[in-house]
């Protein structure tokens, strides 16, 4: 039996008196690659915020590999610790605009993880052929397509070589003829064995790149399980119109 490599608990977040995590529980093993789907304003992207604790919940507890947390009382130590644990991948890039493609992926590795520059720029290189953006790594953001900047943003995630990446909705920014270029990206990455949780709003990608599919809806988990069972079987009603919704969409 695979033990989890990633537990969420009990996960709660509300913004004033605006309940959005009602009680989220995830269990996510070592190399799997999950997509959440649900429809918009549920909760996916604040539940990812929560495991890089960019947000914080207001209870619950979160595991990854070693490190443990109760996040009812959590000291900025134990942020620290959390933080290393993963990375993530935004929507609109969140790129330095006045660094080039290469300082971009070595910046947190210096700061953050304190390799040498020699060190950072080796592993920048790597990463950025995997997501084949070496011809690039002088470049500035500006010049580069969105298609581009996002795949720069891939191979900072992928450079610290964290236990979990977390993507959040990578394509929303994306003109529709390059979104097709960032989910191939994701694909390749996916086969690496690299534990990765993927908020998407992209069917065939979910159905065809994850391992395991969770349908959030209201802020609370309505069902989980391999995308061929959950696209094809789905057992709730909202998980069923939600996919007929979405997959009409995408014809």
């Amino acid at each position: 039996m695979l033990s989890p490599i990633l537990t969420a608990a009990h996960i709660r977040k509300s913004f004033g008196s605006h309940t959005v995590l009602k009680d989220i529980n995830l269990e996510v093993n070592k190399g799997d690659v999950v997509s959440i789907l649900g429809p918009s304003g549920t909760g996916k992207t604040t539940f990812l915020r929560c495991l890089n604790y960019l947000e914080r919940p207001d209870e619950g507890k979160l595991s990854i590999d070693e490190v443990s947390v109760d996040f009812a009382h959590i000291t900025k130590k134990e942020v620290q610790k959390l933080r290393r644990k993963s990375t993530m991948v935004f929507q609109q890039f969140n790129l330095f605009k006045n660094k080039n493609v290469l300082e971009n992926v070595t910046e947190g590795l210096i700061y953050g993880y304190g390799k040498t520059k020699k060190e950072a720029e080796e592993i920048a290189m790597e990463e950025l052929a995997r997501v084949h953006m070496t011809d690039y790594a002088k470049m500035y953001p500006s010049e580069l397509s969105g298609g581009m900047q996002q795949r720069v943003g891939i191979a900072r995630a992928l450079a610290p070589r964290p236990d979990v990446i977390l993507f959040d909705e990578p394509t929303s920014a994306l003109d529709p003829e390059l979104v097709g270029e960032v989910l191939d990206t994701i694909a390749e990455v996916a086969t690496l064995g690299i534990t990765m949780i993927i908020v998407t709003h992209e069917m065939h990608f979910a159905r065809e790149v994850s391992s395991k599919v969770v349908f959030m809806s209201d802020g609370l988990v309505v069902e989980e399980g391999a995308p061929d069972d959950l696209f094809t079987h789905p057992k709730e009603e909202k998980t069923q119109q939600f996919l007929q919704r979405m997959l009409a969409r995408e014809g």
